[in-house]
């Protein structure tokens, strides 16, 4: 069962982007994402996991029209009370509602680490996305001290994280073009301030772009 159909957990999300930590990694992030964005064309975007709409707000900002997937209802709910001006769908990224090369941009963000099947996911992004498109993804490095210590996590011992080497596989199909990391943390989850010059501690959030040639 997907842990974010956990009505509790899908109320708590976003209280986490309330605090000062996380408004810190919230920021780092997002500046993250927003360095691969110069190459693609802000026109609609399927965004695949879109949650209680923390990044769909995003994107819309960015100039996106925005169509929101997610399978949680408690989740979808929340979204939708944020009056974000995107279309929000209840649907299953194993088995997307959407013909075949529907969407010039695809975006997933902590997404993949939660799914299933994850190689179901993949075929239906390479299946919805139209040649010559872009596929944005963020994810959680499997290198990270979070997925080290995601035992101890409500929320993160449910997810199967993901290594660079692990999603340049996945999606050998599709070309990458850029990547990008950051957030960089001590063994207590502190943000490690000043991070440019660190080399031995690997970067917990990935940002990463693809397009279908």
């Amino acid at each position: 069962m997907n842990i974010f159909f956990n009505s509790n957990i899908a109320n708590n999300y976003d209280s986490y982007y309330e605090t000062e930590e996380g408004r810190k990694i919230d920021e780092i992030e997002k500046n993250i994402i927003s360095e691969l964005l110069p190459l693609v064309p802000d026109n609609s975007m399927l965004e695949l996991g879109c949650g209680s709409g923390h990044w769909t707000q995003f994107f819309v900002e960015k100039g996106f029209k925005v169509t929101g997937v997610d399978m949680s209802q408690a989740m979808l709910n929340i979204a939708r009370q944020k009056k974000i001006g995107a279309q929000l769908l209840l649907a299953n990224c194993e088995n997307l509602p959407f013909a075949d090369h529907s969407y010039s941009v695809i975006a997933t963000i902590t997404m993949l680490e939660f799914v299933d099947d994850i190689d179901k996911v993949i075929k239906e992004i390479y299946r919805v996305l139209k040649k010559g498109g872009y596929l944005i993804i963020g994810f959680l490095n499997a290198d990270s001290v979070i997925a080290t210590n995601s035992a101890s996590g409500e929320v993160l011992k449910n997810a199967q994280f993901l290594s660079v080497t692990d999603v340049k596989t996945k999606f050998n199909q599709l070309k990458l073009l850029q990547i990008k990391s950051g957030v960089y943390l001590n063994q207590d989850y502190s943000i490690i301030e000043n991070a440019n010059s660190i080399t031995d501690i690997p970067p917990v959030f990935i940002g990463a772009l693809f397009q279908k040639v």
